[in-house]
């Protein structure tokens, strides 16, 4: 069963995903930064026409924005990301592809460890 949500927490998580300050987000989806600000704190909810801008602007389900599976929400395999994570995210796509790559090896690296590690009989 999808509910309607409080949008504003993803929406904040779409423009930190995408690197984004309040400034350089609101301006591309044609708002206020203030406007954004509010939208974001859960003080109001955007326009049609900012839900579409913002579909467009970064090629993104609407559907997404402001519908939520109870279920998942609430599953550890939720697609809504942690703080912690999106910061994550947003410093990997601050570097260059080089360091991206490394990054990459230095997972797969830590994945294979801990499936050697959890097939080693105790």
């Amino acid at each position: 069963m999808n509910y309607l949500i409080n949008i504003g927490p993803n929406i904040r998580r779409l423009r930190k995903l995408n690197n984004l300050s309040q400034v350089e987000f609101s301006s591309r989806i044609g708002i206020s930064q203030g406007n954004l600000s509010e939208i974001e704190q859960g003080n109001c909810n955007p326009s049609f026409d900012t839900l579409f801008a913002i579909k467009k602007q970064f090629n993104c389900s609407i559907d997404d924005l402001i519908l939520i599976e109870s279920d998942s929400f609430k599953s550890s395999s939720s697609s809504m990301l942690s703080d912690e994570e999106l910061t994550m995210l947003s410093n990997y796509r601050s570097l260059d592809e080089y360091d991206q790559r490394e990054i990459e090896e230095v997972i797969k690296i830590k994945i294979a460890i801990n499936k050697k590690r959890n097939t080693i009989p105790k």
